[in-house]
């Protein structure tokens, strides 16, 4: 029976100890937020005091900005708004059409290139049919290259 007290004892005694670790870690958390509200409330007026705003101090130090982010993209630890930033940026590109990917350039376009014709008229000389190419292919005639080649349609130009 004074077995199960002496146990009861030293369970409380580690809990007392573990609550104070808590407590600490609570404290230097609230120091620290204290510390942001603070940093926030300084730059506003020295951003005031030199008649800037919030996009001249963010460009200022966007290099360090963008170093500090990258290094994060790859950081088991990184915060919640890097993973978040990174599915922005992914969706972003791929609606751009361009691959997140990095050492890549702009993926290709999965359209294939249109032929290069120059500007003026093209006479079918099968149909009589005449098209006017200014600047980019009509349908047509990107029907007639892919029915008779390039260099034959280049032929019929008037």
């Amino acid at each position: 029976m004074f077995q199960e007290f002496d146990q009861i004892e030293q369970q409380i005694a580690e809990h007392q100890a573990k609550i104070e670790e808590l407590q600490q870690q609570m404290a230097a958390a609230e120091r620290k937020k204290q510390g942001v509200i603070a940093f926030d409330k300084a730059l506003v007026n020295m951003a005031a005091e030199y008649e800037m705003d919030e996009e001249e101090l963010y460009v200022a130090r966007g290099e360090q900005i963008v170093e500090w982010l990258v290094g994060q993209l790859d950081s088991e630890e990184a915060p919640e708004f890097i993973r978040t930033l990174k599915a922005r940026v992914a969706r972003h590109l791929k609606r751009e059409g361009e691959s997140p990917r990095r050492g890549k350039g702009r993926v290709a376009s999965s359209k294939p290139a249109e032929p290069k014709l120059e500007t003026g008229h093209y006479r079918n000389p099968y149909t009589n049919a005449t098209i006017e190419k200014k600047k980019r292919n009509p349908k047509q005639l990107n029907q007639w290259v892919a029915e008779h080649g390039l260099e034959k349609v280049q032929s019929w130009k008037i």
